[in-house]
């Protein structure tokens, strides 16, 4: 079953997770064999891992003393051999500040390793960390190098958006230094003895439907993906674009003051005292951040493990016995804007293929699964996908394209994504061709891998901290704002949703007027750590037609491209 996961069907891989989970437990043959299996399963399965699952490899870990060291070099190992999956980085937080001292391993060579992977996670597995940097700190020498590396990052994180963590991080730095460090951060005492939370979720689960599953029922709360009702759906509900409310898109050019009062003129000083944020407004005709152009890069050559175009793929618009396929429901421009907030859906569809995706993403990397549907009564043949190489992306296709996809099957494709920096003027494009008959049929896609997709939202924002940044930022290039007229009023509701699907965190109570909706979101990618991004939207209180929107954040490129995706949606 291990095995057939990583091949199977991306729909049945969160339930076959859990029954592999609660096999393992029914029939273990020992507990370390039972540690090492859900540890092998969390390592394969990544974010199809429910909560329950880790949760119950602690518990049985922490009341087994002659499990801890075993299982401290188990997940020591996989985050060696490089799991970046965030379920095995948590339980692997939880086990080596627990017992990582029961290792031979340095204790300065686990902070590091914790380390490397710590930028990249999300909010509540960054939490899981700073525990057990903290419980390393606990038994190491006050003053040493490792004491002030772990110091160090409690510093940086005591002043940082995220409440939460900023007031973990405060706590940890503040407790190091007294005498009782070591009572308080000592090991924790064993869970009472209970039944598997597995066992129960499965009694509770007899109807057997999928959506009682724990991951699914989070994904249902929050998805807005609609089933098609077509009968040609070879991917079994992938959404098609949503219609959305018809609005006009224009520029305003008096830069009316949406909280009630006119926008002062660029010298003035005045400011709204019902505004806490009007002195720092941008005036609507002020330039707009360029954005950098993306470098030329060289042709690909074989053996790049990152994709790009071989000479073998070059789409061939002159070929006598190319076919011209007809796009069916839908425009590239259609499914690439529904995919820029959604993480599943249609990227291409015509009369012979249909191509879904489904995608993840966690810091700076992400992985997205094409589902290629031959809905063809005939074999779809000599099929290659390439993916050219940009200066903004790494991106790596998993495995060759299947040759041959044969009449109303599907194949699949996993592609691996790692984002350098926010600069692209242009998302990735996926090259495609295959064959109908001897007839060569050929694409280009534009893929939905957009500087967005590797926000962390922030919800959790402290406002003294909030303003300090928000104010730091003086004006374009790096904090933009723009005026737009919609042909109907825009509902508070459709911000917050669209705020969520873009990736910002809605900070609820940082504005006074009930009609502006402030949106944070960290950025990571491989060049920068964490890159805050603040938005404000302020909506016209009168009719809710009119909107000003300001984004800011310490990159030009990327407070443009937040701006543009925004108002892509809000005036569609």
């Amino acid at each position: 079953l291990l095995d057939y996961l990583t091949t199977a069907d991306f729909m049945m891989r969160e339930e076959l997770t859990l029954k592999i989970a609660i096999l393992s437990e029914k029939f273990a043959s020992s507990q370390q064999w039972y540690v090492d299996v859900i540890l092998s399963l969390i390592d394969k399965a990544g974010a199809h891992v429910s909560d329950e699952v880790w949760y119950r490899v602690v518990q049985i870990v922490t009341n087994n003393e002659s499990l801890q060291v075993h299982a401290a070099q188990n997940v020591l190992r996989k985050l060696k051999d490089g799991s970046s999956h965030e379920t095995m980085l948590k339980v692997a937080s939880y086990i080596l500040g627990e017992f990582g001292h029961l290792l031979q391993e340095s204790q300065m060579d686990i902070f590091h390793l914790l380390k490397d992977h710590f930028m990249s996670a999300g909010s509540t597995t960054k939490g899981l960390v700073l525990s057990a940097f903290a419980k390393i700190l606990a038994r190491s020498s006050p003053g040493g190098e490792l004491a002030e590396a772990i110091n160090g990052i409690f510093r940086r994180y005591g002043s940082i958006p995220d409440a939460e963590l900023q007031q973990r991080a405060v706590e940890y730095a503040v407790l190091a230094g007294k005498k009782e460090a070591p009572t308080v951060l000592a090991a924790m005492p064993k869970f009472p003895e209970r039944e598997s939370s597995l066992v129960k979720l499965v009694e509770a689960n007899n109807d057997g439907t999928e959506s009682t599953l724990p991951l699914q029922r989070e994904r249902r709360a929050t998805s807005d993906a609609q089933p098609i009702s077509t009968v040609e759906d070879l991917l079994g509900g992938l959404d098609e674009p949503a219609q959305t409310a018809n609005g006009s898109a224009q520029a305003v050019s008096d830069p009316l003051d949406l909280l009630g009062s006119a926008v002062q003129a660029p010298t003035s000083t005045a400011v709204n005292v019902n505004d806490m944020l009007a002195d720092l407004s941008v005036t609507n005709n002020q330039p707009q951040a360029p954005v950098p152009q993306q470098q030329q890069q060289p042709a690909a050559v074989q053996g790049d493990i990152f994709g790009g175009a071989l000479p073998d793929i070059a789409l061939d618009s002159t070929a006598s016995t190319s076919l011209s396929p007809q796009l069916v429901g839908g425009t590239l421009e259609q499914w690439f804007s529904k995919l820029s907030v959604s993480n599943r859906g249609v990227l291409y569809q015509d009369q012979y293929l249909q191509i879904g995706l489904k995608a993840e993403f966690r810091g700076h990397q992400g992985q997205m699964t094409l589902f290629l549907g031959n809905k063809h009564m005939g074999d779809l043949t000599d099929c290659i996908i390439s993916i050219p190489p940009t200066s903004s992306y790494r991106i790596q296709v998993g495995g060759p394209t299947p040759k041959v996809i044969a009449a109303q099957t599907q194949a699949q494709v996993l592609v691996s994504v790692s984002c350098v920096d926010a600069s692209a003027a242009s998302p990735p494009v996926l090259q495609l061709v295959y064959h109908v008959n001897g007839q060569r049929a050929q694409a280009t896609i534009p893929l939905p891998i957009i500087p967005s997709k590797f926000f962390t939202p922030v919800t959790n924002v402290d406002a003294n901290t909030f303003f300090s940044q928000w104010k730091s930022i003086p004006g374009p290039p790096t904090k933009v704002q723009e005026i737009r007229q919609c042909a109907v009023s825009i509902p508070v509701e459709r911000v917050h949703t669209l705020f969520q699907s873009v990736g910002l965190g809605v900070a609820q109570g940082l504005d006074p007027n009930l009609h502006n909706i402030v949106g944070v979101a960290g950025f990571t990618c491989e060049t920068s750590s964490n890159t805050i991004v603040m938005v404000r939207l302020e909506l016209d209180p009168k009719e809710g037609k009119q909107f000003r929107v300001t984004v800011a954040s310490n990159n030009p490129a990327l407070s443009a491209s937040t701006k543009e995706l925004l108002l892509r949606h809000l005036t569609a």
